[in-house]
Order: C-alpha cells, then structure tokens, then sequence
C-alpha cells in the first residue's frame, strides 16, 4: 500500500515551528518517504484542498478558529479521507468531538515520537481506505438492489423484512418502512404453504444458506406466483432473499404441454375415427340389407331392433365426427374486430341466463384497445362457452362475473374470471380433454372446442382456480409486430 509512492501530507497549524518539528520527525523515518505541506490558516488551507493530498494533519486551534470546520471542508469534498488531529493538550471532548467527525484518530502533541507518528499515518491512510472500499461496495450493492429486475429483500435472523427494492413493492404490493410507519412484516407470511415455512425455520435453525427453493408465495391481492428463492447471508444477522419468479416460465410451459395434449388428442381421434367409421358403415349397410331381406312377419316381430342399431350407429359417428371436430383446426375467416365489442356481443347471447341469477358484470376493459385479426363468430362462440361455465359455477346469489380486456408485452389479453365453486385440482389437468365433464348433462366438448377455436388462431389458453374462491380463464392472442 505504502511502497513507490510518496506520501502527500497537508499540515494545518498556525504555529510553524509545530509544522516544522513534523517535517524533522517524518525525515527520520526511512521506509516510507514523506512530503510535508504546511498551511498556518484555515483560508490558506482551504485554497490548497484542491491538490490531492493522501492525508490531513489538522490542529484543534488555528488562531480564532477550529481545527472542526476544516475537518468538515475536507469531508465534504473527499468523505473518508484520512484525517488525524494534534491538540496541546489531552482532553475527552476534543477527542469524543473529534471522532463524531470522523477523524481517524488524534495525537497530543510532543507526546509522540517519529515511530509513533509513522504508524499512526499508515493506520490512518489504510482505514481510509478500507473505508472507500466498504463504501464503493455499498453503492454497487445499492445499485444492484435498486435497479433489480426481480424482487429483492433483507431480512433478519428471525425473518423480519428489513428492506425491500422497487421491484418487490411493484409485485407484492407494499413497502416496508419500519422507522417513520412502525409496521413489522415477516417473510414467512408470504409463504402459503406449511412445507416452505418449515423449510424456512430450519435455514434460521442451522444458519445455512438455501438456494433455488421452489415455492409459492403470496402477493398483491392475495393472489400467489411460482417463485424461485435463494436465502443468502450478507452478515451474521442479515439474510439477502432474492426472488425469481416463474409464473411467465410456469405459462410458457402449460401452453406448451397444452398444444401437445391438445395435437396428440387430434391424431388420436383421427385414428379413431379411421378405425371406428370404417366398420361402423358396413354395420350400417348391414342392417339395411337385413331390413330388405327379412321377411315381413320377422320384421312385425323384431324390426324395431334394427332401428336401435341404426340409431346407435348413428350416435356414435355423431359423438366421432363431435370428436374429429373439436380436435381439429379449423378454417378461419379473419378480419379485424374489437375484442371489447366480441366480449359485449358475447354476453347479450347470455344475457338472460345473468338475469336470471342475478350476477353483476364487472368490465375492466382497455378503452384504447387495438383491433386483432380474428374470425368474430368462432371467437364468440369460444366466449360464449367460457362465460356459460362461469355462470353455471356462480352460486345463486351474490355472484360476480369479471371481464377484463388489455394489451401486455405485445399481445391482447383477456380475462374471464368468476367467484364460483372453483375446480379441483385433480380435474384442471383434464379439464380440456375431449368428453371430460364434472356437469350430470354436459357433452365435455364444449372447452375442447373452445381450445381449439383459441388455439386456431395461434393463441393459448390458460386456467386458474381455487375450490370455494372461483375460476379465473386468460386467453391471449400474438399481435403483429
């Protein structure tokens, strides 16, 4: 730190032969060389701040003045620069005054020796600069968590928030100001579920680290997101907490998983269909040249079971061509069309059925929404399945229906959400599969074909539900670039 350059010392005293016997003591020392500047006045040594000295040696007294005002001079302008103060006597407030300015340390003058005053420089100009180091780390680390793209906290040994960044207070909805509000908030009440509190406690437990923890946390409006957390320790008590979420991860993922069920649920009603039509049309024919070959009197007797064989027939290449239907893309006419007005057009279709239980519409839309490039009968239709379903869950009284149109990341979204009975969970996986239905008279194609009609048009669809809180369904469509 101290070798091949010399050290620029600026010396504060209105007495020069104090100047002067500094200037002897540090000639002595051979190791580390010195260069001595002296300053008689508070004036003269603030003119000469400028010239990046490496250290300041100041005297308490500088005729009317203090040796405090410059200290403070020299800290506004470099904040840890190394400063030592010499006084004539030792007294506890000097020294206690001194310290609260940040002085690196003081020395009584004719008590110290070359040796004495050697190391006390060299101690003084190495904390400087640890300090310069702490302090530059400290911005970076502020900058770091300022301009954070994800969420980012510190917390205590006990999981009290401590500090959160913007991007945290942007998605849980709240900031945490424990000086001027007085209010606790604990990490572990963003956890929902029992296993991540617990996997929490045994971090605090052991004093480990966790990294890449795959939980559920709870955000803005009670709502909750997949997340990825990693715990670090940033001190003995002082844990960074940074949050990843997936939830856009977690969505790329299920349209994936959906278009291939849904690709896969094509080719195996087409292959059905293959194998089911073929013998089903010569079972038909059958039964017609039956009906042409059996006598009269037979037919008195026993024809009508070869009407139910050709009513069967007859359903089951309806339910087949049902199938092949809601599981194959279809043609589209698209032109432009306002996703607000195909919602509204939607709902006057159903209008009576909200009448009758006497839900309240609620439409968030975006009034400055742009026009997307869609087929507008199929889209309704599509529409129009997915606010019966909500209707249907919707409980008899107090039921809410939530439409919500917008634009987000390049594409228009839309929202269809209700506070009805909710869907297990065990049958939101299967909940587009073909003849999949939990209503006694439901046919299970009506979502199938509605996935389909989404899915035509190059969109996805995507489902979240909660038993006893409702059902919320976003559609989203690309738009050009």
């Amino acid at each position: 730190m101290f070798t091949g350059k010399n050290i620029k010392i600026l010396y504060v005293d209105d007495d020069p032969d104090d100047i002067l016997l500094a200037s002897t003591l540090l000639k002595r020392i051979t190791d580390t060389v010195y260069e001595l500047e002296g300053a008689t006045s508070l004036e003269e040594a603030s003119l000469k701040l400028n010239q990046n000295f490496d250290l300041y040696l100041v005297d308490y007294r500088l005729g009317k003045d203090t040796g405090l005002e410059l200290i403070r001079e020299i800290h506004s302008i470099r904040k840890h620069a190394p400063v030592i103060m010499l006084t004539g006597m030792s007294t506890g407030n000097i020294d206690k005054e001194a310290l609260n300015l940040g002085v690196s340390d003081y020395l009584v003058k004719g008590e110290f020796d070359a040796q004495t005053l050697d190391r006390t420089l060299k101690y003084a100009i190495r904390d400087s600069h640890l300090m310069e180091s702490l302090s530059s780390a400290a911005v970076k680390f502020r900058s770091i968590f300022e301009l954070a793209t994800d969420p980012f906290l510190l917390m205590d040994y006990e999981g009290e928030i401590l500090e959160v960044n913007p991007a945290f207070q942007k998605k849980f909805g709240f900031k945490v100001d424990t000086q001027n509000s007085g209010e606790t908030y604990y990490f572990k009440d963003l956890l929902p579920e029992e296993s991540s509190r617990q996997e929490l406690e045994q971090l605090f437990l052991n004093g480990e680290e966790l990294y890449d923890m795959e939980a559920l946390l709870t955000i803005e409006h009670g709502h909750s997101i997949n997340s990825l957390i990693s715990i670090v320790k940033q001190d003995v008590n002082i844990y960074q907490v940074l949050i990843k979420d997936l939830s856009a991860i977690k969505a790329k993922e299920e349209e994936e998983l959906n278009l291939k069920k849904f690709s896969s649920t094509g080719r195996i009603a087409r292959l059905l269909a293959h194998e089911v039509k073929n013998p089903l049309t010569t079972i038909l024919l059958s039964a017609d040249q039956l009906h042409m070959e059996l006598p009269e009197s037979v037919l008195l007797e026993s024809g009508d079971l070869i009407d139910v064989i050709r009513r069967n027939c007859d359903r089951i290449n309806h339910l087949v061509t049902q199938l092949l239907d809601s599981t194959r893309f279809t043609e589209l006419d698209a032109k432009n069309h306002s996703i607000n007005t195909l919602l509204d057009e939607a709902l006057e279709h159903v209008n009576d059925r909200i009448d009758f239980k006497g839900i309240t519409i609620q439409k968030l839309y975006q009034t400055d929404i742009c026009d997307i490039s869609v087929d507008g009968d199929k889209i309704k239709i599509a529409l129009i399945n997915l606010i019966v379903n909500a209707i249907e869950a919707i409980p008899e009284k107090g039921g809410k229906l939530i439409l919500k149109t917008s634009i987000k990341e390049n594409q228009c979204r839309i929202e269809i959400k209700d506070n009805g009975e909710g869907i297990p969970k065990e049958n939101l996986e299967r909940l587009f599969e073909p003849f999949f239905t939990s209503k006694a008279t439901g046919s299970g194609l009506g979502l199938t074909n509605t996935q389909n009609i989404i899915l035509s048009h190059g969109g996805s669809i995507r489902v979240k539900s909660e038993v006893g809180k409702g059902t919320s369904f976003l559609i989203t469509f690309n738009l050009p670039s």
